[in-house]
């Protein structure tokens, strides 16, 4: 899920900025610690894939988790910590993706060409001003997000021990692209973050906390697409 969000909140920017560089972020040292990350999760979903650890998927989702919120509450910056996330999430989807692509061939194409196709689209809505991220957007996004997530935990122990999912109910595609549409519209946060802290002059250290804080975004999204695409596949 969205681990990331916490990352976009201005009280997690809130930070010892004394103790750290004087260098100010910029977008390009931004840019290659996103590279940096999306490189570990290629990695982690590569290895993963090839060697076919499918069974790997519940551990690396808890651990995947754990980290995440570790890292998204921390009010240090790890960069090992966001590494190590980047690269627990690469075996987490490169595991649920050789999975469904067994039963769907083709699914993980179409996965990842949606993911970039609406984090594009996000960015071209975000750039040109056709989304506005004032204090009014954050705001529903951070309520709508932390609802979904509340029920993603509810609905995965209920598929854990009881063995059922809503994803399989008649409205399962619906709530799956409920959670499509908040993980594309999360990403508009995650460029303001960005924007910010470059135009603002945040310490150097920050690109790190908004790398982590898009990836996980992307990550997200990547999930909740292929989760619609299998519903859509089993119906």
């Amino acid at each position: 899920m969205r681990s990331g969000l916490a990352s976009a909140n201005q009280n997690q920017v809130n930070v010892e900025f004394d103790r750290m560089t004087s260098k100010p972020m910029t977008m390009a040292g931004t840019t290659s610690k996103v590279l940096g990350m999306f490189l570990a999760v290629l990695v982690g979903a590569g290895a993963t894939w090839y060697l076919e650890l499918y069974s790997l998927f519940f551990p690396a989702m808890f651990v995947g988790l754990g980290l995440g919120l570790w890292a998204s509450f921390s009010k240090k910056v790890r960069p090992g910590l966001y590494m190590a996330y980047a690269l627990v999430q690469g075996v987490f989807i490169g595991s649920i993706s050789g999975l469904l692509e067994s039963f769907y061939p083709g699914i993980v194409q179409t996965a990842v060409i949606g993911t970039f196709a609406t984090a594009g689209t996000m960015f071209a809505a975000y750039r040109f001003g056709w989304i506005k991220v004032n204090q009014r957007f954050t705001r529903f996004m951070t309520f709508a997000v932390t609802g979904y997530l509340v029920f993603a935990l509810v609905n995965l122990g209920f598929a854990m021990f009881a063995g059922i999912s809503i994803y399989s109910s008649p409205f399962g595609w619906l709530i799956a692209l409920v959670g499509v549409g908040l993980a594309a519209f999360t990403l508009n946060l995650d460029f303001e973050v960005i924007s910010q802290g470059v135009s603002q002059g945040w310490p150097e250290e920050m690109e790190w906390r908004a790398a982590f804080g898009l990836t996980a975004t992307l990550i997200w999204l990547y999930v909740e697409i292929l989760r619609l695409l299998s519903i859509f596949n089993q119906n």
